[in-house]
């Protein structure tokens, strides 16, 4: 595999991230806060300063602190809130992407049974903190010498260290395990809420069927059935329309709310909004 490296990509202010082979992450955020949204992959989130909230879409919300773990389940929304605490420690945290092909690698290998009467559980939990434990602060602690010492494992002792941790979620949460190695997406969203609350994320049909649980051409038809619109002209009508809500209601002008609303330049929105309306947003 090749190996992938960026030292210091900036995303704000005095915030970097690490990223090694797509697997591994180190974040950085200083004064700032950084918050980001989606969770693709399963992720073991260690905190080794700072603090980090979860805000799962029903308002609850989880707080860590350094030395705190959390698994994060693959395929669903909720907002991660990193930040420095009170007394001014930056958030560090170290990121492990368990991805699906690896996992079904370390189940065949290691002949691991799903008991499935205890998938309905936690079939619907998306956050899971795992309380601290000298074997999770000996596997990152370890992780953290790689950036300490610019020294990057290689491809075999980075699965190690991905098995390693595998291995010590089964240890200590033994009942995580149907979540793991779920491999297949057993329910759907529902399109017209997940619509309704996301038009304004920049996803692609691709991303937006993704994240339903749905395959393009499942999610295309589904979304047929609800809206009798194409994803695309959907999102058109809908960004148009909160865009054109502002102006009439807040006084907004098009500049200041054209990416907001979802689109990526000020250009396609006028010309979009004019050919919908029949005149330009400037005469809002």
């Amino acid at each position: 595999m090749e190996i992938k490296l960026y030292n210091g990509q900036d995303l704000a202010q005095d915030t970097s991230v690490k990223n090694y082979m797509d697997t591994f992450f180190f974040c950085h955020v200083g004064k700032d806060k950084l918050c980001e949204n989606m969770v693709t992959e399963h992720t073991l989130v260690y905190l080794v300063s700072g603090e980090m909230d979860v805000v799962q879409p029903n308002g609850r919300t989880l707080h860590y602190k350094k030395g705190d773990t959390a698994f994060l389940r693959r395929n669903h929304k909720v907002r991660k809130d990193k930040h420095s605490n009170a007394k001014g420690e930056p958030f560090i945290g170290l990121f492990l992407h368990l991805n699906i092909e690896f996992l079904k690698r370390v189940k065949k290998e290691y002949h691991i049974a799903v008991p499935q009467n205890k998938t309905q559980i936690i079939t619907k939990e998306n956050v899971f903190t795992i309380s601290q434990h000298p074997f999770l602060d000996s596997l990152f602690k370890s992780l953290m010498e790689y950036f300490n010492s610019d020294i990057y494992p290689s491809q075999e002792l980075m699965d190690n260290k991905l098995r390693e941790a595998v291995f010590v979620l089964l240890q200590l949460r033994p009942e995580l395990t149907p979540v793991l190695f779920d491999f297949v997406q057993q329910w759907k969203i529902n399109v017209k809420d997940f619509m309704e609350e996301n038009y304004k994320s920049d996803l692609t049909v691709e991303q937006f069927a993704h994240y339903t649980g749905r395959s393009l051409t499942s999610f295309k038809h589904d979304f047929n059935q609800e809206f009798h619109l194409t994803p695309q002209r959907w999102l058109t009508r809908r960004r148009l329309a909160e865009a054109k809500r502002m102006m009439e209601e807040n006084g907004s002008h098009a500049s200041e709310i054209y990416l907001e609303v979802g689109f990526k330049n000020l250009s396609h929105f006028s010309t979009a909004f004019k050919k919908e309306y029949g005149f330009p947003p400037s005469k809002l």
